[in-house]
């Protein structure tokens, strides 16, 4: 019998993009739960920030970090062995990193560039990194490959359809190697976040209250997701808890909006 669910100690892991908003909520809390981890970040000073902040707060040496961006998929892959070279192997693959819209308007006013851009980082190196991990996981048969996707990838959003589109096919690639990899015992999931806190997001909401007011207001519970909430799926999805979840796609978004009851007075 397994007292704690939710435990992470022993496991190792691997997080693509662990420096800031929900990468770094992910990366703390895999350590507070007792993971080791290896994070990735484009900047070397924000490696080692981090990974000092990470290993001071948790009082062992929980955390380092290598320099990568999955849009250079050679690189990625190259820190991902680096890190099956450093921890010994790797329990936990969490494909956090993506390529962010660059424009925010109507479909017509997006070229087919971008839609290539966003297509082949967020799938097409996500997939690459993945099928990567799955090798050495299918080898001991046992594994956990974790995906950040988007609500926008669920429910088509105004503005940013091309993202959209490129998390849509992440959580298509989540379902399928969900199934292929399962006769293995390698768990592929997705969390799916809705509108997050972030620090860009704080400094627009100081600057135009109203802003973040219209766009929770389509939101159930009338809140943004905090970062943390995001991480807590994720903890679930590489714990014992989660070791009968293959190829879903955990939407924590504050809520379905729908035709339900009106806002509570």
């Amino acid at each position: 019998m397994v007292r704690n669910l939710f435990d992470l100690t022993g496991k190792t892991a691997f997080i693509t993009g662990g420096t800031k908003g929900i990468g770094y909520a992910i990366a703390n809390a895999f350590v507070d739960h007792g993971a080791t981890i290896v994070f990735t970040s484009r900047t070397a000073d924000a490696v080692k920030v981090v990974a000092d902040e990470i290993n001071q707060r948790a009082g062992r040496n929980a955390a380092s970090g290598v320099v990568a961006d999955l849009a250079d998929v050679a690189q990625t892959l190259a820190a991902y062995d680096q890190a099956v070279e450093s921890l010994g192997r790797v329990d936990v693959l969490v494909c956090n990193a993506a390529a962010l819209p660059q424009t925010f308007g109507p479909a017509d006013q997006t070229d087919a560039a971008e839609y290539a851009r966003l297509v082949n980082v967020n799938i097409v190196n996500n997939a690459a990194l993945m099928n990567h991990a799955a090798v050495d996981m299918k080898a001991r048969r046992d594994g956990d490959i974790l995906v950040t996707t988007s609500a926008s990838g669920v429910r088509p959003s105004f503005g940013v359809l091309a993202y959209g589109v490129s998390k849509a096919g992440l959580n298509f690639l989540v379902r399928g190697l969900g199934a292929e990899l399962a006769p293995y015992n390698i768990r592929v999931n997705g969390v799916s976040p809705g509108l997050t806190r972030t620090a860009a997001m704080e400094e627009r909401t100081r600057q135009d209250p109203e802003w973040i007011e219209s766009l929770t207001a389509g939101i159930p519970l009338g809140r943004v997701v905090e970062p943390e909430e995001i991480a807590a799926g994720m903890v679930f999805l590489a714990s014992a808890g989660g070791k009968s979840m293959a190829g879903q796609i955990l939407n924590i978004d504050g809520g379905e909006p729908g035709t339900g009851a009106p806002k509570a007075g």
